[in-house]
């Protein structure tokens, strides 16, 4: 019995996260970046009807804005959980930062091949044309390198290469978290208000 109850909140759980996902956009953000976009050389522009997908490659691709938070939230964490260890030497952190480590890395790479697919429903221009490129790089370059990162902790357990690893890893996330964020808010979103 409890083990049925457990299963149906961890569904209603998944689902909550899966059609919870706000826009994150106001009206006229959304107007300025609808503005962005234009249709690449053979291929049909990409409309929303009130937010709705109209093709198959855009709705799959979508996913990419669900599946992004897991690898950037398991790479930031792991980095955390690695310096806990070392401070204060509990087994907890040790399993942790293990488990989170290969979860960021199984996690990463469908989250690159769907920002892949999604990036193929519409191009763009001007700034966010070069956003929109320099993140793909850093996107398949961060499931690479967490692939890399975890093998290499696997190896080599905690080593001087590993902890580097780990932090260029880090920084390498939230660079392409931040190319991102560009592309979804404006590329001035981290400027400060005047």
């Amino acid at each position: 019995m409890n083990k049925q109850l457990i299963l149906c909140l961890l569904c209603m759980l998944c689902f909550s996260v899966l059609f919870g996902h706000e826009g994150h956009k106001s009206m006229e953000e959304s107007k300025t970046q609808q503005e962005s976009i234009t249709p690449s050389s053979g291929q049909p522009t990409v409309k929303h009807f009130g937010g709705r997908p109209l093709t198959w490659m855009q709705w799959v691709g979508s996913f990419h804005f669900i599946f992004l938070h897991f690898p950037i939230a398991l790479i930031a964490m792991t980095a955390i959980s690695e310096l806990l260890f070392s401070w204060f030497q509990r087994p907890i952190f040790d399993y942790a930062s293990r488990f989170m480590l290969i979860a960021a890395a199984v996690f990463s790479v469908p989250t690159a091949l769907l920002g892949l697919t999604y990036s193929y429903t519409a191009s763009y221009s001007g700034i966010l044309a070069d956003f929109i490129w320099w993140h793909m790089w850093a996107g398949i370059s961060t499931a690479i390198f967490a692939i890399f990162v975890a093998f290499l902790r696997e190896r080599l357990g905690r080593s001087k290469i590993y902890y580097t690893s780990l932090f260029l890893l880090f920084l390498l996330v939230n660079i392409t978290g931040y190319l991102g964020g560009g592309m979804t808010f404006g590329p001035y979103h981290m400027h400060p208000p005047l």
